[in-house]
């Protein structure tokens, strides 16, 4: 259905982490959908998915490094277009916004997706800088069941923010992720069927260790001997490169592993992979997942906390491995190159992450709060 009604999305960049892809791709549809739609942004540093923004979208940078800057600019902007809903893609932007709120006496409401599985995220800001460690952690604590509502990414998120706010069970729901139109739209336009997969595994994610990428080297190192020929492609940037390369020179695989870096088009790496591997500590509702499954590509990861068991169909669309279980995870990689895999039609196992039925609940959740 056609909307005049306007809506302002709050994300801190359009860089190339998967909150950002998600708020593109629900952005440029809602505008697809007739909303007025304003896309603000704390900064433009690293606009990985700037390109990919639909024209009809308007957006406001308030040109502030980090969220705690973004008070005064935000307060500015909301004063000006006389804002009275906000879809708010990060915790510590949806905390400012809840002060803002309560300090100013506006009237706004706020819909916050979660992105995160808070309890995790409010343990981990403890070991982090003095600013979200002592600052930003007591604030999410107090401030976040006050947000009008939130829409979690998978049903384990849900359950977590329930545990640690029992009342804001009435005021959330569950909207899985999108499939970013990139993807979906080189998936609709070509035949994947006809594709011949090339003889490499993958991995996409930031180098850092809650990605814990150190458990997929290993799983490849066990099926190496096995497979002489296969090859293991890492995507990606982040603190933890050079650890991860200096474990690929001990176990003398270096002329066995790829790292390829950040990749903006990375299409072409699901398109022709075996599989995509994900050995997380934890997950929200993993992107790289259902990306890698639109494209006809079976995933093999972990069963951490969080959506990835939501996605997962054991034998369909890839496999759950035992968490932190190297051994169950070369049992699976096994399986799946030692067997004739289907690899046709995967992305039937992720309907619901159609964007047209994504954007369908997003929009319930919005008219509920104009």
């Amino acid at each position: 259905m056609k909307s005049n009604n306007k809506i302002t999305l709050l994300i801190s960049s359009l860089g190339g982490g998967g909150a950002e892809g998600v708020c593109v791709t629900i952005a440029n549809k809602l505008a697809n959908n007739g909303w007025k739609v304003d896309l603000v942004v704390s900064n433009l540093i690293n606009e990985i998915y700037l390109s990919q923004l639909s024209e009809n979208i308007n957006l406001v940078v308030l040109n502030v490094k980090h969220a705690r800057y973004t008070s005064i600019p935000l307060l500015k902007y909301i004063y000006k277009n006389n804002v009275k809903t906000i879809l708010v893609f990060n915790h510590e932007l949806a905390i400012i916004l809840v002060m803002i709120r309560i300090f100013f006496k506006l009237k706004i409401k706020i819909i916050s997706r979660n992105i995160s599985i808070l309890t995790i995220k409010i343990e981990q800001l403890k070991s982090q800088n003095f600013w979200k460690r002592n600052i930003v952690r007591p604030l999410i604590k107090f401030f976040y069941n006050k947000i009008d509502y939130v829409i979690n990414q998978s049903f384990a998120m849900q359950e977590d923010l329930i545990s640690i706010y029992p009342k804001i069970s009435q005021n959330s729901s569950v909207i899985y992720n999108p499939i970013s139109s990139h993807i979906i739209n080189y998936a609709n336009n070509n035949d994947l069927n006809k594709v011949e997969k090339k003889n490499y595994l993958l991995c996409v994610g930031r180098l850092e260790n809650v990605k814990a990428l150190d458990y997929a080297i290993d799983g490849f190192i066990g099926i190496a001997d096995t497979f002489p020929n296969l090859r293991l492609k890492i995507l990606g940037k982040g603190s933890m490169e050079q650890k991860l390369k200096q474990k690929v020179i001990d176990c003398k695989i270096q002329s066995k592993v790829d790292f390829e870096g950040f990749q903006k088009n990375i299409v072409p790496y699901y398109l022709y992979a075996r599989a995509t591997i994900q050995t997380s500590h934890y997950e929200g509702y993993p992107n790289v997942l259902i990306e890698s499954i639109a494209m006809n590509t079976p995933v093999v990861a972990f069963d951490c906390p969080g959506g990835t068991k939501e996605i997962i169909k054991n034998g369909i669309n890839g496999y759950l491995v035992k968490q932190h279980s190297v051994d169950d995870l070369k049992k699976k990689l096994l399986r799946l190159l030692s067997n004739e895999f289907n690899y046709k039609d995967l992305k039937f196992s992720i309907k619901n992450n159609q964007i047209e039925n994504v954007c369908k609940n997003y929009e319930k959740v919005i008219y509920a709060y104009l």
